[in-house]
């Protein structure tokens, strides 16, 4: 039996909710692998993973390299060249494509062996060349193929971050990607729509809600003790306990990597004002909650 089956983890979580800052902190465990760039350039070159073996033994790369001073992990530019070179966590969309795992699955979407089987034996070379025991991966289009996952990787776990869908919404309008990122609801980028008179605002507002809808939809096929909720809000304020929590969940919790939480503490994780409640006139707020008020209620906000 392929080992990767049940030592698959994915976060799932709608765009700016923190997937990638959770995504990059785990993945500094020295027994966590990860989908890096090297897999995202070379998807059929999986052996590649060898690099995050050597990797480990230098700690303090992890955390030059992957995050940005005040701790952020998302960069919206492009990273020297120097830092490029190292395994970096990633979404590594290619993966998945050159599987011919579809971005969008259709409802009727009829998963064939050797598409199984592609992706399985993948991460399975990964987890061997990494000499890690468990896969960890973070990818947005990812919250619509828990169906198709939960197929190739019956006793997988979830990890589902989630964040208020007013500080997405407004982050969202704040990163570079997002007006060339196509939305899946709409087969449009936000650019387009906006030049066709959509509001940029509620574009944005309305992706939180369509991200979580998807989202409900696939979790509850995930039983109850595979699925784990991190609220991002607790995460900042409280980061040792939650990590030990999600670290629990992994069943990493037999043995401490000190490197681990020398990496966590420098990150100085913080909660910060939520920028929406100051910059946002009260126009733009009635706006965003015309929109998310229903989802904002059902998820606690």
């Amino acid at each position: 039996m392929h080992k990767s089956r049940n030592r698959v983890v994915f976060i799932l979580g709608a765009g700016r909710s923190g997937t990638t800052l959770l995504y990059k902190i785990l993945a500094t465990h020295r027994r966590i692998a990860y989908l890096s760039n090297y897999q995202r350039l070379f998807p059929n070159l999986p052996f590649l993973a060898c690099l995050q073996r050597l990797l480990n033994f230098f700690p303090e790369y992890k955390r030059k390299c992957w995050f940005n001073k005040d701790g952020g992990a998302y960069f919206n530019r492009r990273r020297k060249w120097l830092h490029a070179i190292v395994p970096t966590p990633s979404e590594a969309e290619s993966i998945y494509a050159s599987c011919n795992i579809p971005l969008v699955p259709a409802d009727d979407y009829h998963l064939q062996p050797r598409v199984a089987e592609c992706l399985l034996n993948k991460f399975e070379h990964i987890l061997q060349k990494s000499n890690s025991e468990i896969l960890l991966t973070k990818r947005t289009a990812n919250n619509r193929r828990v169906p198709i996952f939960k197929q190739i990787f019956p006793d997988a776990k979830y990890i589902h971050v989630i964040r208020d869908g007013r500080a997405v919404a407004y982050s969202l309008l704040r990163v570079a990607w997002w007006n060339e990122h196509v939305l899946y609801w709409a087969g449009k980028t936000p650019k387009q729509m906006v030049e066709e008179g959509f509001d940029s605002l509620e574009l944005a507002a309305k992706n939180w809600v369509m991200e979580m809808n998807s989202l409900e939809q696939g979790t509850a096929l995930v039983q109850s003790n595979h699925l784990l909720e991190v609220r991002y809000d607790e995460l900042l304020i409280d980061p040792r306990e939650q990590l030990q929590r999600i670290l629990d969940f992994m069943e990493l919790n037999d043995e401490m990597d000190a490197a681990f939480w020398d990496i966590v503490e420098s990150l100085k994780l913080t909660p910060k004002p939520e920028a929406w409640l100051s910059n946002w006139t009260a126009s733009e707020i009635d706006t965003v909650h015309r929109l998310q008020a229903d989802t904002l209620r059902r998820w606690g906000f």
